[in-house]
């Protein structure tokens, strides 16, 4: 009778201990349970998703790095457009023409035959890719625009081109650099950069080399 006695002792403190370690283990894994619920509920508020930084879309700022108007050169344009010729020494055949036709539309020669030199190099067969013939590459539907015809002859694409560069500045408020830049790349590109100089390579390096020759040809 005591064994059995002892036995059942024995049995129910067993049975007590796998009782308290399975209710530590439920125990535990409910608070498992808890915090990662917690941790769910946390990432559903301020998801991962959130802290990454998505690329914005890149807005280019058009600057005028290096091509802030001159001021010696703005003035000399207003006086060459009345004084004496600005070639005393011919150093091209169109020389004459350059400058009647800038003088008759208020132009600075020395401008349009920076232009003329950047260009086409004085060469009157030049062509672009794009279809602009002549000496300041005029592309034939911009000359019929300007009033002119037969703009490959040497006379006819001066003066259309000299139309189309006084419109242009006429346009841009007599801002040379504005008006170059819309000479080589169309006026549109120009108000699409909200009328300041826009970023290209090509159209920032032709401004720079009209206005060196410019420069050049004002001080010769």
């Amino acid at each position: 009778m005591k064994i059995k006695l002892t036995i059942s002792k024995l049995i129910y403190k067993a049975c007590l201990k796998a009782s308290l370690v399975v209710a530590v283990v439920g125990l535990s894994a409910l608070i498992s349970h808890l915090e990662l619920k917690a941790r769910l509920d946390h990432q559903e508020a301020d998801p991962v998703v959130s802290k990454v930084k998505v690329p914005q879309e890149t807005k280019v700022q058009p600057i005028k790095i290096g091509l802030a108007p001159n001021p010696y050169l703005l003035a000399q344009v207003k006086d060459q457009a009345s004084q004496k010729p600005v070639f005393d020494k011919k150093s091209t055949r169109f020389d004459e023409m350059i400058e009647k036709a800038a003088r008759e539309h208020r132009i600075s020669p020395a401008l349009v035959k920076a232009v003329i030199q950047a260009e086409s190099r004085f060469d009157t067969r030049a062509v672009s890719a794009q279809g602009a013939v002549g000496l300041m590459q005029i592309l034939p539907s911009t000359a019929r625009s300007m009033g002119v015809s037969s703009p490959q002859e040497p006379y006819n694409n001066i003066t259309a081109g000299v139309r189309y560069l006084k419109m242009l500045l006429e346009e841009f408020g007599n801002d040379e650099y504005l008006a170059l830049a819309a000479y080589n790349c169309g006026p549109d590109t120009i108000k699409r950069y909200g009328g300041q100089m826009p970023p290209f390579s090509e159209t920032r390096s032709f401004v720079r080399q009209v206005m060196s020759y410019y420069q050049s040809h004002i001080e010769s």
